[in-house]
């Protein structure tokens, strides 16, 4: 089911609200641990953050940058997740290196693997992620947790996996290290989502196998921001309009 739901006019309404949260979260004073994504709406997220005045209002140095998945290739290949943010944010702003916690895309699977679970333990108190923001993709994945690989028993802090048709390798957060965010934020726009988001708003049988239906935070807070068009179908679930 989709629960705490807010419609957005454009895409970039609902970027613009979350590029606000950033600079709240900055103003914390304390280590603040966040996760991105990858994707299209991402990037306008990301020109966003890296316009002014936010790119010189936010307290960089209070936020580390760590990401939900990422695919296994070299960081300055078109795929990469951290290279975009790198491109569109990263290279903008007054950022200290230490904060930004990438997956090693280039490195060898197994390694990399052990190694951000390794870091996530040493940076991350109790593996609590302050804030994950997550997309969904045409077939109802999330990060790189596809239907019917995911193992949402796995108590692993993360996973690797090859895309269904693809097979390209790619790492991510398991369901239950998502679990434990405080806050967990998908950020869905778009027509191409307006299906599934209905099948899921509405339990139907096919929304079971979507892993992005399956993901919540189990302690804090999850929500689902929208646009209006990715919105189109939902009808019988509480909303907040913007």
């Amino acid at each position: 089911m989709l629960e705490n739901v807010t419609i957005f006019p454009t895409a970039q309404a609902a970027v613009n609200m979350i590029a606000n949260e950033f600079l709240n979260y900055s103003l914390q004073n304390r280590p603040v641990h966040i996760s991105l994504s990858g994707g299209s709406t991402p990037k306008q997220l990301f020109k966003t953050l890296a316009t002014s005045p936010l790119s010189t209002t936010i307290h960089w140095k209070n936020l580390h940058f760590w990401w939900g998945d990422e695919r296994m290739v070299s960081p300055d290949d078109p795929e990469s997740n951290y290279g975009e943010a790198q491109k569109l944010l990263f290279d903008h702003i007054t950022l200290p290196i230490q904060n930004i916690h990438r997956i090693r895309g280039e490195a060898h699977h197994q390694q990399e693997h052990d190694r951000f679970e390794k870091e996530i333990r040493k940076f991350v108190p109790h593996c609590c992620f302050d804030w994950i923001i997550l997309g969904m993709g045409d077939d109802g994945h999330t990060a790189s947790l596809f239907p019917g690989q995911t193992n949402f028993e796995d108590e692993a802090l993360a996973c690797l996996v090859q895309h269904p048709q693809t097979g390209q390798w790619r790492l991510s957060k398991t369901a239950r290290l998502l679990s434990l965010a405080k806050r967990i934020t998908f950020l869905v726009t778009g027509e191409k989502k307006a299906k599934i988001l209905t099948e899921i708003a509405n339990q139907d049988l096919k929304a079971k196998a979507y892993p992005a239906a399956k993901i919540r935070s189990h302690n804090g807070k999850t929500e689902w921001y929208l646009d209006k068009v990715a919105a189109s179908g939902l009808t019988n679930i509480e909303l907040t309009e913007i």
